[in-house]
């Protein structure tokens, strides 16, 4: 009680204002009564100095000296009483005998039914502030506990007071909270895994760089055609750690919400166009060939560069998963609910068992190549579907793969 008493300010005013309130109260009704029982006692005054007056002026012959030794002489008042109540005479002072002691009984009686009201009042205040300032301590202690990671606050009233409108607001905070706080969790793993994946991908093209220049450095009558392999090797090892740094830079930018993408209106048609001049010398290479089936009048709404990227990145696994003498196909086509683009190859195809993956970063099929990452199509569905596509995968072994991106039109 004394901690409540020394914590809570509002405590101590609102008994310093009851006790103010009593003794107030005290000494406002003793001034009443006092006021009141003067006026009676006044008024009894009067009457008793008229009727002297009246007897007197009836009967002059009687001396003062005698009217005060009558009025002086104790006796039974109660004839006189029922007199004057019968001829109705004094009758609101008749009463007026005992006004002393009535004067001294009220008094006492208000007095203490003031302490009474004022006391029960103050109790009951006390023990409603010293709840509260329960809650309060409780609400405190839960704030501190979620400083320290605690997000497990139960809310376990239903009152309407201003404490548990608090507390409410409070859980929906707590909600918040704990939910950024599962997503940062996430999130951080998900960049120790990152971080440990692109240090597993670096770690060898660096290392074969180290040995071949150790082997050149260590032999400087090296033939000239080993050194140009050599250096060749060195030159592809140093184009893929570029290209595997390049592609983890934009997909940190993705995970980090850094990325503004600009929304402008594509023909559909000149986007393909664009990604397949970009593999045609990869495709030459493979000995694939694209094709391109495209209407007239087909747009969609995103970011020219980075639907450019996402789209190469899909074309360009065709490519590699394609056998030589193949061919990928790229469509188009538009309906009031999408627009799709679909990239079809003829290879291997893929079990269901290997579709859930597919899109996972670093996950690499059994029929990748050596140079594969397994990054390039988690870069794709990453920008797709932040620009309102979906990207999914139909697929059955030794029938080929066909890659279908929607992008949903918006009113």
């Amino acid at each position: 009680m004394t901690g409540v008493w020394t914590r809570n300010k509002n405590l101590k005013e609102l008994t310093v204002s009851c006790l103010v309130l009593m003794l107030g109260s005290i000494l406002i009704l003793n001034f009443y009564l006092n006021y009141r029982f003067a006026r009676m006692n006044e008024e009894s005054h009067m009457a008793a100095a008229r009727l002297l007056d009246l007897v007197k002026t009836r009967y002059p012959d009687l001396e003062e000296q005698e009217w005060i030794a009558l009025l002086n002489q104790k006796g039974d008042a109660r004839n006189g009483q029922e007199l004057l109540v019968r001829y109705g005479i004094f009758q609101d002072q008749a009463l007026s005998a005992g006004l002393a002691g009535q004067q001294r009984n009220l008094r006492q009686w208000a007095t203490l039914l003031l302490f009474s009201a004022c006391g029960g009042t103050a109790a009951f205040l006390f023990c409603y502030l010293k709840g509260r300032q329960r809650q309060i301590d409780c609400l405190a202690a839960y704030i501190r506990g979620v400083q320290k990671g605690d997000y497990s606050l139960e809310i376990d009233t239903n009152d309407v007071d201003e404490l548990s409108v608090l507390k409410n607001e409070l859980y929906k905070v707590t909600v918040t909270l704990r939910e950024s706080a599962e997503r940062a969790g996430g999130q951080k793993k998900a960049l120790a895994d990152s971080v440990s994946d692109i240090s597993h991908q670096l770690k060898t093209p660096l290392a074969s760089v180290m040995i071949l220049l150790d082997n050149l450095t260590d032999s400087p009558n090296m033939e000239e055609k080993t050194r140009q392999k050599f250096l060749g090797e060195i030159t592809g090892q140093l184009s893929r750690v570029s290209w595997l740094v390049a592609v983890m830079l934009k997909l940190s930018r993705l995970d980090a919400g850094v990325v503004e993408f600009n929304r402008q209106r594509l023909d559909v048609g000149s986007l393909l166009e664009q990604v397949t001049e970009r593999l045609e010398i990869l495709a030459e290479w493979k000995r694939v060939s694209l094709e391109l089936h495209v209407g007239q009048g087909i747009f969609l709404t995103g970011d020219a560069g980075w639907l450019a990227e996402a789209l190469s990145n899909i074309v360009k696994n065709a490519i590699e998963h394609s056998p030589s003498g193949g061919s990928v196909v790229l469509t188009a086509e538009d309906n009031a609910v999408y627009t799709a683009i679909s990239v079809r190859d003829f290879g291997q195809g893929m079990t269901s068992e290997e579709q859930k993956y597919i899109f996972q970063r670093f996950y690499r099929s059994p029929y990748a190549g050596e140079d594969s990452i397994g990054i390039g199509l988690s870069l794709a569905k990453e920008i797709i579907e932040r620009q309102n596509g979906y990207l999914t995968v139909t697929s059955n072994p030794g029938e080929g793969t066909l890659m279908m991106i929607r992008f949903l039109k918006q009113g």
